[in-house]
């Protein structure tokens, strides 16, 4: 499981409910922000996975921005898995996209898990 980052400012979603994470499964990165939206991108359509800053005035929560859906409870460093077709992301509603970017608290961590998932290792022996 891998938190997403949180900042002062997140208590401000803190009424979408919970939990607000990321999870890399042997099928799919499911991504959870409440009830505002969640993404599960199956692992064989990620085709490449590279981090990129959101910044504050972009807003925070779920958010449809220029090419991807972002779940960015706060600022900061992200990953973005771009996948090889579009998939449906719930953002609260349906959405189709080829780029998700997550905010995660450890993104480096997150990033690592994703591409060790990728070529069929096991997250925790890649550690």
């Amino acid at each position: 499981m891998f938190p997403l980052k949180s900042s002062r400012w997140s208590r401000m979603l803190t009424s979408t409910g919970g939990p607000y994470e990321a999870e890399v499964r042997d099928d799919a990165v499911s991504v959870r922000m409440g009830w505002v939206g969640h993404a599960d991108v199956p692992i064989e359509r990620i085709a490449r996975v590279w981090t990129r800053k959101w910044p504050w005035w972009a807003g925070m929560g779920v958010r449809i921005a220029k090419g991807m859906v972002v779940f960015a409870p706060a600022p900061g460093e992200g990953v973005v898995l771009e996948t090889d077709e579009p998939i449906t992301v719930h953002c609260p509603m349906e959405w189709k996209t080829s780029r998700v970017l997550v905010v995660a608290r450890d993104p480096s961590a997150f990033a690592e898990a994703v591409a060790a998932r990728r070529a069929g290792i096991d997250p925790g022996e890649a550690a």
